[in-house]
């Protein structure tokens, strides 16, 4: 078969079997345009391919998302929930309470460990010493009178012996008196000792329980709430996530190529969520390498480490996007010296 690379048709576009056909010019371009669009859905994937290459070498772009100034609240000691006046969403003021824990065992202890009651002005114990006391202010009195009857001769010295002996007995009486008191006490009340020891429990643990409620530092929100009321908790339970007033601080995951980029105070551009951007300053140079967030790996990308690097926003950020760990894009100026080769 012999191959012709021209042929009628091309040498004569409009004749068509023998007949002129006006309208074969249009026809053909019509099958042109059909190929061309063809063509061109074909090769579309690998234009996007290499044009996202060629738009990711001109401009460096790295994915970002926000932190929020986030405060942890751990249980210190083992309890349980007792009071939760917050919720999630919630803002609170500084000293507000957020959460209460308590320990039932510590309450009981605490009661245990009560001081007994101290008898009464007029109990049968205070009472006897009165009368005691009032025992020896007579004999007391009836020696000074034979003391001054034997000065006038009208007594003698055996009779104020006997006074004498008389008082010394009571005196001795009192101190009995008072010796079987602090007996009684100590039994009712325990060794004196084992109370100093018992009061200074008795404050430790009541420390220990006011240390179990939670107030707030700082002006903020409550981003999140871990426990329900009631439940059990142990050391190091994580209760509450508290967002604080303070401006949120954005992480950007760049490359290590640009790690040039990454110096304080070097400006670049932030896209939100909506399409505006918004500009935003380095805080200071990577200084650790952190794997990127599931969902924020770039497409046909091999490393998936990225420098952390921080950096602030230029003006506050509207409340509509103060979310902790919310997805943004950040685009640097590109150095068009590094880019024609004239960087040091």
């Amino acid at each position: 078969m012999k191959i012709r690379f021209t042929g009628d048709k091309e040498r004569n576009p409009t004749q068509e079997a023998g007949l002129k056909v006006l309208y074969a010019p249009g026809k053909r371009m019509a099958f042109r345009l059909r190929w061309y669009l063809i063509l061109l859905l074909i090769s579309s994937p690998l234009l996007w391919f290499f044009g996202r290459l060629g738009v990711g070498y001109l401009r460096v772009e790295a994915p970002a998302q926000i932190q929020m100034p986030v405060v942890e609240l751990r249980a210190r000691e083992a309890g349980t929930v007792a009071d939760l006046p917050v919720k999630a969403g919630d803002h609170v003021q500084r000293g507000q309470l957020l959460l209460r824990l308590d320990n039932p065992e510590w309450r009981l202890r605490i009661q245990q460990l009560q001081p007994g009651e101290v008898p009464a002005a007029g109990s049968p114990s205070t009472q006897a010493q009165q009368l005691q006391q009032r025992a020896i202010e007579l004999a007391r009195q009836r020696v000074a009178q034979v003391q001054a009857l034997l000065a006038q001769g009208a007594a003698t010295r055996g009779e104020l012996f006997a006074a004498q002996a008389e008082l010394n007995s009571q005196q001795q009486a009192l101190l009995d008196l008072q010796a079987r008191q602090r007996v009684q006490r100590s039994q009712a009340e325990g060794d004196p000792l084992q109370l100093l020891r018992e009061e200074r429990e008795r404050q430790w643990l009541q420390s220990r329980l006011e240390g179990l409620q939670f107030s707030a530092g700082e002006d903020g929100r409550v981003a999140e709430v871990l426990v329900g009321s009631g439940e059990n908790v142990g050391p190091g339970t994580l209760l509450m996530r508290l967002e604080r007033s303070a401006e949120p601080l954005l992480l950007i995951y760049l490359e290590p190529r640009f790690a040039a980029y990454a110096e304080p105070g070097h400006g670049l551009e932030v896209r939100m969520p909506d399409g505006s951007w918004q500009t935003a300053r380095v805080l200071q140079a990577a200084d650790s390498a952190r794997r990127l967030p599931a969902g924020m790996q770039k497409p046909f990308t091999v490393s998936q480490m990225g420098l952390l690097v921080p950096a602030e926003f230029d003006r506050p950020l509207p409340p509509l996007w103060r979310v902790d760990q919310l997805p943004l894009k950040v685009r640097f100026p590109h150095d068009w010296s590094r880019f024609v080769g004239l960087d040091d």
